[in-house]
């Protein structure tokens, strides 16, 4: 029996679409409270595994959905094959095309499949209708039969045709039942729900929560959503209070119910981490992290370490000034998806195994969200244009994971603005409880395209040169210059809306980059081949009065390895046993604790294989102090490089070239890199008693996550 339950409020929260970014960051301040929330059952996690408390859940394993570009673990999701069809076809005159292709094993089996075509026509990949196709037996497998007809410009000629599937529902309702739980005195849950992009065209679909106590149901919360109006796309959230249980034991019921007008009318409807919350005694030490990641930075294009120009005075007042500045940190790779893995798992790229960004790291190597998520933090991450987002294991433990995507994906512009505006208003939702947020802009990346404002900027008789020369007569150099500056001065607002919300005291942000940039110093303009310090120098500063010293510089050199351990232990989370990092806390603490570090070798990786050139041979670097050793291969025979950084900061003397091999016994360390990589991963595989030598997965290619790494430069 199913009834309302009148004294269980709900309360809508913002879509997202509602919330100004800089109104965000005006003088209002929301004082922090001493209560808090923390997450008491996760429901996604209690429907796979039956009952809460039955050991701890893979994140891997949850099912997920993506809504308008926002990844979030849900109840249930439906089948999707990401890859039914690719080919290249010629087009008939009359535009009509009929193609075969066998259904995978993902999808079968299913008596209908939803098809989303595109083609790429004039170099652009266009969506043609959605269609509802069944499968047909031949020769004991099962076909689709996927007829097309293109517009105008693609007739008579050749063109990429590309086809994902889902599998629809049978019927038009749906139904999720948990366990039954005990629910404690002040809970409320959040939720969110939504219909994927697919089904937009379908009609609406109605939504309802109940709480049920064995026969006995009350509903809890009930929406209809129309996605054919712009307010009925994306995710909507709810929060609902469950006060009127406390102390009794239910089950709740997630149900939709499709308006459909047709037996060939489908819906995909998805319910996003419904979460139980319990109030919590707010502690001083209790600390939220914030970890931005401005991609393409080199160091030395910052005050603090060193630039002429203004390019970041927030950013040098702020942390250099504020916080402690980290003066060599080491890359792990010239480019952007594995050194941002390494960040997240402790790992250098070659245990790892992500190179170009397609590959799946191995189920037992646990990422930070996903340690921190497991300690009770909310977990979110905004990220830009396609290259963290290719593959599920950037989004491992992340309970939001949104991408913001140019509108020309051969002009990647960079989204900082939208990036740190979702990001405030993540944390207008999420400041009653810990949480660990990831951003990650492209701004200062190429293509170079400051807005017009700042166009002025560090060209000659510019007050922001402080007097000094122009800088060398490289436009590019300038606009990546005027990117960065740009990039200073959204964070300011963003924190500013750190501020407003009330959390400047309790919580700590930490900023770096992935890998750094050349403008031709060593003969090439960009990054990926090489490992010079315009590539491997990149910044990490940390900020948070009165958990990071004011002003605080460490010269040791540390590594993106590092990086997991030092978050976890300033969050006051047990580390994951895993990688060859360390925590940088002690430094922080105590100037002497850099003498233990001093001797330890740093590695990084360039040039790597992928799946476009699968037989490169890598460049490789190790640094230990301010000796760098690099190993590279011209002819099919390695190449050697020595420098004293301390004497030679531009690495233009190199100090084996006459020997044509290192002579210092520490840099046969290099040689054996690749060894001791198979030998770590074969300890932390065997660890959790998994097959060693096991290349890692690789996920399919989506057309429009081709196309932005194409435009970016990671694919010829």
């Amino acid at each position: 029996m199913r009834r309302a339950l009148l004294p269980i409020a709900a309360v809508a929260m913002f879509t997202g679409a509602a919330v100004l970014y800089h109104q965000l960051a005006r003088p209002r301040v929301n004082l922090p409270s001493e209560r808090a929330l923390k997450p008491y059952y996760r429901l996604v996690d209690v429907v796979v595994q039956g009952a809460p408390g039955q050991g701890r859940v893979e994140t891997h394993d949850l099912p997920a959905a993506a809504i308008t570009d926002e990844t979030r673990y849900v109840l249930a999701a439906p089948r999707h094959a990401r890859v039914l069809l690719q080919t290249r076809v010629g087009v008939p005159a009359d535009g009509r095309l009929v193609l075969s292709a066998p259904v995978p094993e993902i999808l079968e089996p299913a008596s209908r499949i939803v098809i989303m075509p595109q083609a790429r026509i004039g170099g652009r990949w266009t969506k043609l209708p959605v269609q509802v196709v069944g499968a047909e037996a031949i020769e004991g497998r099962q076909f689709l039969r996927v007829e097309l007809e293109l517009p105008g410009p693609a007739r008579g000629a050749q063109v990429d045709v590309h086809v994902d599937g889902y599998v629809p529902a049978e019927g038009s309702t749906s139904s999720v039942r948990t366990a039954v739980l005990p629910i404690p005195p002040g809970a409320e849950m959040e939720l969110a729900f939504g219909i994927l992009e697919p089904a937009w065209s379908q009609g609406s679909v109605s939504f309802s929560v109940s709480a049920c106590e064995q026969a006995d149901c009350a509903v809890m919360s009930s929406d209809t959503l129309d996605p054919g109006r712009s307010s009925g796309q994306g995710w909507q959230h709810r929060r609902l209070s469950l006060a009127a249980l406390a102390g009794k034991s239910v089950a709740f019921v997630f149900d939709t119910a499709h308006a459909a007008a047709s037996e060939r009318a489908f819906s995909f409807p998805v319910w996003a981490n419904p979460t139980v919350y319990v109030p919590s005694a707010r502690s001083r030490d209790d600390v939220n992290v914030i970890l931005l990641s401005i991609d393409t930075l080199r160091a030395q294009q910052l005050p603090s370490y060193g630039c002429r120009y203004d390019t970041a005075p927030f950013i040098a007042e702020t942390f250099g000034n504020g916080g402690a500045t980290f003066e060599r940190l080491v890359a792990a790779s010239a480019t952007t998806p594995p050194s941002h893995m390494t960040m997240f798992t402790a790992v250098q790229p070659c245990v790892h195994g992500v190179k170009g960004g397609l590959e799946v790291i191995p189920p037992w190597l646990v990422t930070v969200a996903e340690v921190l998520r497991a300690a009770g933090f909310e977990t979110g991450a905004v990220t830009e244009d396609g290259a963290l987002g290719m593959s599920p294991s950037f989004r491992r433990g992340f309970n939001t994971y949104s991408e913001n995507k140019s509108a020309d994906v051969w002009f990647p512009e960079g989204q900082v603005d939208l990036t740190f505006r979702k990001a405030a208003q993540w944390l207008a939702q999420n400041r009653d409880r810990r949480f660990f947020l990831f951003l990650h802009t492209f701004q200062v990346h190429a293509p170079y395209a400051p807005p017009a404002a700042y166009q002025h900027l560090f060209t000659k008789g510019d007050a922001a040169t402080r007097g000094e020369p122009s800088p060398p007569p490289n436009r590019d150099l300038i606009a990546y210059s005027q990117e960065m500056r740009y990039t200073d001065d959204e964070l300011r607002a963003l924190l500013a809306a750190l501020a407003a919300e009330g959390l400047g005291a309790n919580t700590i942000f930490i900023l770096l980059s992935d890998h750094g940039e050349e403008f031709r110093e060593h003969g090439l303009q960009g990054h990926g081949d090489q490992l010079y310090e315009e590539v491997s120098h990149v910044p990490l500063m940390l900020w948070g009065p009165g958990h990071i010293p004011a002003g605080r510089r460490i010269r040791v050199p540390v590594g993106h390895v590092d990086l997991m351990p030092t978050i976890l232990e300033l969050a006051g989370v047990k580390g994951a046993g895993q990688g060859t990092g360390t925590s940088l806390v002690s430094l922080l603490r105590d100037p002497a604790a850099e003498a233990a570090l001093a001797p330890r070798a740093l590695f990084a990786e360039a040039a790597l294989p992928s799946f476009e050139q699968p037989h490169r041979r890598p460049t490789y670097m190790m640094q230990i102090g301010t000796r760098k050793f690099l190993r590279s291969w011209r002819g099919g025979l390695p190449v050697y490089e020595c420098y004293d950084l301390a004497a030679d900061a531009g690495e233009l003397r190199n100090l084996c070239a006459a020997s044509g091999k290192p002579t210092d016994k520490l840099a046969e360390r290099l040689d054996h890199y690749e060894e001791d990589c198979r030998a770590q991963l074969a300890g932390l595989a065997q660890r959790a008693a998994q097959p060693v030598g096991v290349a890692p997965a690789e996920v399919h290619l989506a057309p429009e996550h081709e196309e932005k790494l194409r435009a970016l430069g990671y694919l010829p």
